[in-house]
Formats: C-alpha cells, sequence, structure tokens
C-alpha cells in the first residue's frame, strides 16, 4: 500500500517543475506531428519510452530515414544515465517488492529522481516508496497530457514561442536544487566541461564519458575533504 502523505509530498515537491515539463512535452508532441506518426504512435512512443531527450533523439532520426539499429542505439546511450540513477537512489528502495521496483524504474524521470535523493538525504524517515511514486507519477502524466496537446496543436503553436527555452530551464532547476557542497560544484563543473569538449564524439560518447568523469572526480573531491575533516 502506498502511504498517501509521502506520496502527496512528492507530487507537491515536483510541482515547480512541471512548468518546465510542459514546453518540453508539447515539443515532443509538435516533433511526432511534423515526423508524420499517427497519434497512436506519438503516444504508443511516450509511453514506451517516456524519457524526453531519447524521444526528440529518436523522432530526428525516423525523420532522417536513419536505420533501426541506429535509432535504438542512441536511445539507449541518452538513457544510461537513468543505470547511474537507478545505482544511486536503490539503497532507499531495497525493502519494496519487486514490483514497485518495476514501477518506479519504469517512471523515474531526471527530476523525480533529483528531487526525491535530496529529500531522502534530508529526511531519512520519510516513506520512500510513496514519495518517489508521487513525485515520478505526476511528471508522467503531465507528459503524457501534453505530448497529446503538442500533437494536436502542433500546426498553430507558432515557432516564435520558443517553447524549446524550457527545456534547459528544467534541467537547471534540477541541477541547482541537488548541489550539495563543494564535491557537488566540482562534479557539475567538470561533467558541463567535458560534456562540451567531446560532443563531438560520435554515438553521443560525450554524454557518457562526461557523467563517468565527473562522479569521479566528484567521488575523489569528497574524500579528500572527509580525509581533511578527519585529519582535524
Amino acid at each position: 500500500m502506498l502511504n498517501m502523505e509521502s506520496t502527496k509530498r512528492g507530487i507537491k515537491a515536483v510541482t515547480p517543475l512541471m512548468l518546465g515539463i510542459i514546453p518540453f512535452g508539447l515539443i515532443s508532441g509538435i516533433t511526432a506531428a511534423n515526423t508524420g506518426l499517427s497519434l497512436g504512435m506519438a503516444l504508443l512512443m511516450s509511453i514506451g519510452i517516456f524519457a524526453g531527450a531519447s524521444q526528440l533523439a529518436v523522432l530526428q532520426l525516423v525523420r532522417d530515414n536513419a536505420h533501426m539499429i541506429v535509432i535504438i542505439y542512441t536511445a539507449l546511450i541518452i538513457n544510461v544515465r537513468m543505470m547511474l540513477y537507478s545505482l544511486s537512489i536503490s539503497p532507499y528502495l531495497q525493502e519494496i517488492n519487486n514490483k514497485w521496483k518495476a514501477v518506479l524504474a519504469y517512471s523515474m524521470t531526471d527530476q523525480s529522481y533529483a528531487i526525491s535523493t535530496v529529500h531522502f538525504l534530508n529526511n531519512p524517515d520519510e516513506d520512500k516508496k510513496g514519495f518517489f511514486f508521487g513525485a515520478s507519477i505526476s511528471l508522467w502524466v503531465i507528459w503524457q497530457i501534453n505530448t497529446v496537446i503538442g500533437y494536436l496543436m502542433g500546426s498553430v503553436i507558432p515557432q516564435e514561442l520558443g517553447l524549446e527555452f524550457g527545456i534547459p530551464l528544467t534541467f537547471i532547476a534540477v541541477l541547482l536544487k541537488g548541489i550539495a557542497g563543494w564535491p557537488g560544484i566540482i562534479t557539475i563543473l567538470t561533467s558541463g566541461t567535458i560534456a562540451v569538449l567531446a560532443s563531438k564524439l560520435p554515438m553521443n560518447m560525450g554524454l557518457i564519458l562526461a557523467a563517468i568523469v565527473g562522479i569521479g572526480v566528484g567521488t575523489i573531491c569528497e574524500k579528500l575533504m572527509f580525509r581533511k575533516k578527519g585529519e582535524n
């Protein structure tokens, strides 16, 4: 059973980030319509993949008539970060059954992961399943609704609105909320720098390289700071 109070807290925690999810979902729907997908196919892809960056990349490759293997590989590479998220948050969810783990793994987003890990760190007595589910499922619902709206209204939404601006705003909000001291700042700066420098690497490997190196540098920095405090 879900702890409804924790679920409500999860929904409330991610509500401010929905302002960034809405244009992101609209863009996904508009792109699907412009690619020539039917509404059913667009919704099936949105539900099946449920990952904004991957969906937009897949739609672009479909439009370019890329080979199916390339499309699948690109989506998997972009979503490798979800494996890192899962490893990070798994200690908080060890006590729940496998069915709920599958539900939470499917519905997890960048935003729900970041909000939940910070919340669990500061509120160790929180019901993890309820909070994480509330944060994730609310974003899932908002995403699907706005994907459909974007698809249906794609022809009348002017590009001059600059809806794409909502995407980086969402990730910036998540990023700032998740910073925890100098190790976090150094991790972000390192990952960001490498992501930019390695953006031309084939098969989107720059993203994976940036994540691995950033985590490594942040971990080393945290250990050094911990050791220094111990010596003092």
